[in-house]
This record gives structure tokens, C-alpha cells and sequence, in this order.
């Protein structure tokens, strides 16, 4: 092996919190690399939370349009030009990776394009993205390489390439009938915004509520809405296979609680869980043990099984959350200063809806007696006030 590159700090990943330790050392004057096979800035701004939230908003203006005449407005036909709702997404996309862009030159991180696999502890070969190689060592190492989309395996749903996220908000023409395997978070907002922008949608879930982790009344009260959007929403219900192609004609055999059925659709966007990028990057070279799940091995420290080694974020099992994400980075910032930061000091929530990430129902499976209340929305004057106590 050749003589590797030295850095004082290493980062394997350019996600919320490896680009955020990463300007921080930098900052600090620490000599940082950072190594990023594509998304500069990790999914955030580029295939999840910003560009999904952007076409979110377009998918709410048409859903505002429509309903222009309970305002007192009146309109004609609402026609989606998806075209330009993709132009809107890739401009906002465009200006998040140059702003990150900025920063690193600002901090004097080094950023790296290309693909990186450990090779010894502690020490990255690279294979650039523009051609050629480079070998990199670090007195510190953080490594936050994310999550991808899980595809179930389920006979011909593979071979009919369904849609992920990243496809979906990629996308071309509007999906005629987009059937969404998962009823979670990610599921859900993608079907409701194609259902505004006027998208036939089904979503099939096969635990026996929507949002599995939400209290039930929570649960209930999403489908309520939904359904009152013209979704279809099957629960309880399990893929059996598929054929097909989606993005042209698919046919999915699902098996509900009255029995076998065929749905034909257009599209098949997957959204039912996350698999951790940690295959085939040589962390068994680095000494980096995985967990059962495939997740890298930490501590409350997020310190993983080899010295001077850190995982962060998503790859580490952390709550899929970018809050989540940046609160790593601070832990680890903290502690590397001195402090004796824990993630079990922090309390999680989901920032969109600002609600604690234990329910009711895990609140007493850890022996703890909650005080439960709820009330309607319409009791929240500013919704009221608008008349969109649905959200």
C-alpha cells in the first residue's frame, strides 16, 4: 500500500452531521477531508426533506386553488404543469448545494467527489468521481453515509423497478395511478401531494393502522383525512407479487382481510423502511462492527468499536430526523472539547408536528403512566381562523 494522504479529520459522508463537524474542525483549523460519492450536502437538500417539502407546497397551492370558492374566489380549471414544478424544486435544489459549496471553501474543508471503502483502520481508498485514485488516513474519523430505500421482497417487484423517493420527486409526467406500498411518514405526504396535483393514489399498509409508530387516535385522525381527499387505503393488507413495469402498467395481487384482490396502476412508489449504506465500504478493514440491523455499532457516545472512529446520523441508527442528525454533530463536538454529551440526555421529537417520539402505548411498555388528552383542531384558533383545521 502506498503512502496515504494524513488528515486530522476524516469524514466519510457529506450528510447533516459530517458536513457539519466537518466546518466545525475545519473552522478550528483542523486539516478535514470530506468524501462524498454524490449528493453534496447529503439527501437533505437534495432527494428528501427540501425538495420533498417544495413539491409538498406546490402540491398545497392546487389544493388551495380548488378550494378558492370557500374563500370567497372564484377560478377556473386547475391544470398541473409538473414541469414547472420540478423547475421550482431543482432551482431551490441548485442554490442549497452552491450555499454548501460556499461553506466549504469558507471553512477550508477539502471536498472530495467519489467513492471511498476502507482499506486499513482509519484509512479510505477513493476512487474519484472524476477519474483516478486517492488514498486518505485521519487522526479522527466520522463516518455518516446514510440510509437507502428498502425494497421488499416481494415476487416481481423488483424486476418492475418501482419508484423510491428519489425517482418520485425526480420524476417526468404525473403518475395516472400511483400505488404506495407503506403507510409511514414518507408514504403518506408523497401520496397526499400527488393526489392534489390530481393522481389517482392507493396506499396499501400492511400493519393495521397508518403511521405505526403514532397513537392510534393520531392514526385514525390522518387516515380520516386522507380518505376525505379521495385515497384509497388499505390496511392490513399484504403484497403477494407484482408484474408489470411501473411507469407504464403494473399489476399488484394483494391478499386484505376479505380476501385476494388484483390493483392496476401506473406507478409503484416503495416506501416501507430504510437499509443503512454500510455494505461494501470495507468497515470490517477499520475494525467498525454492524449490529444486527446493519447499523454501525455506537455508544451513547457514538463512538463505534474501533478507536478514534465515530458514526453519525442515520448509518448509526439514530432517528431518521435531520434535527436528530445536527444534535450527533453537537454531542460529538461537545464531547470532543471535554463534555460528557450522551444521546441519552435528548429528547426526540419530530420537528414537522413538534411531537414527542415516544407514544402512549411505548410510554407504557417502559413502565411510565402517561397523562393522555387531546382535542380537536378546530379548537386551534389560527386554524380555525383559516378553515384548514385538517392541516
Amino acid at each position: 500500500m502506498s503512502q496515504p494522504e494524513q488528515f486530522e479529520v476524516l469524514v466519510l459522508g457529506s450528510g447533516t452531521a459530517g458536513k457539519l463537524i466537518a466546518w466545525h474542525m475545519a473552522g478550528a483549523g483542523r486539516r478535514t477531508a470530506v468524501v462524498e460519492r454524490k449528493w453534496v450536502g447529503g439527501s437533505c437538500p437534495n432527494i428528501a426533506c427540501m425538495p420533498s417539502k417544495n413539491e409538498i407546497w406546490s402540491a398545497k397551492a392546487a389544493h388551495f386553488v380548488r378550494h378558492a370558492a370557500e374563500f370567497g374566489m372564484t377560478t377556473g380549471p386547475v391544470v398541473i404543469d409538473m414541469a414547472v414544478v420540478r423547475e421550482r424544486k431543482r432551482k431551490m435544489v441548485e442554490a442549497q448545494v452552491a450555499a454548501h459549496l460556499c461553506n466549504y471553501k469558507e471553512s477550508g474543508a477539502e471536498l472530495i467527489m467519489g467513492a471511498a471503502r476502507f482499506v486499513a483502520p482509519k484509512t479510505l481508498e477513493v476512487t474519484l468521481n472524476g477519474g483516478g485514485t486517492r488514498l486518505l488516513s485521519g487522526d479522527k474519523v466520522f463516518i455518516n453515509v446514510g440510509t437507502h430505500a428498502a425494497i421488499p421482497d416481494v415476487p416481481g417487484l423488483t424486476a418492475a423497478k418501482p419508484l423510491t423517493h428519489i425517482e418520485a420527486l425526480a420524476g417526468g409526467n404525473l403518475p395516472r395511478h400511483l400505488i404506495v406500498l407503506g403507510g409511514g411518514y414518507v408514504g403518506l405526504e408523497l401520496a397526499q401531494a400527488y393526489r392534489r396535483f390530481g393522481s389517482r393514489v392507493t396506499i396499501i399498509e400492511h400493519g393495521s393502522q397508518l403511521m405505526s409508530r403514532e397513537d392510534r387516535d393520531v392514526a385514525e385522525e390522518i387516515q380520516q383525512i386522507l380518505s376525505e381527499e379521495r385515497i384509497d387505503i388499505l390496511l392490513n393488507t399484504e403484497v403477494l407479487r407484482v408484474s408489470g413495469r411501473s411507469g407504464e402498467e403494473a399489476s399488484l395481487v394483494v391478499r386484505t382481510p376479505s380476501g385476494e384482490r388484483t390493483l392496476d396502476g401506473s406507478h409503484i412508489l416503495v416506501a416501507t423502511g430504510r437499509i443503512p449504506n454500510t455494505a461494501g465500504i470495507g468497515l470490517e478493514e477499520a475494525g467498525v462492527e454492524l449490529n444486527e440491523r446493519g447499523y454501525v455499532r455506537v455508544n451513547e457516545r457514538l463512538e463505534t468499536s474501533a478507536p478514534s472512529v465515530w458514526a453519525l446520523g442515520e448509518c448509526a441508527g439514530s432517528p431518521q430526523f435531520t434535527h436528530i442528525s445536527e444534535d450527533d454533530f453537537r454531542i460529538v463536538r461537545d464531547n470532543l472539547a471535554g463534555g460528557k454529551r450522551s444521546t441519552n440526555d435528548r429528547l426526540e421529537t419530530s420537528a414537522p408536528r413538534s411531537g414527542r417520539s415516544a407514544n402512549a402505548p411505548a410510554a407504557r411498555n417502559s413502565r411510565i403512566s402517561p397523562r393522555t388528552t387531546s382535542a380537536s383542531s378546530g379548537t386551534i384558533l389560527p386554524a380555525e381562523s383559516g378553515a384548514r383545521t385538517t392541516g
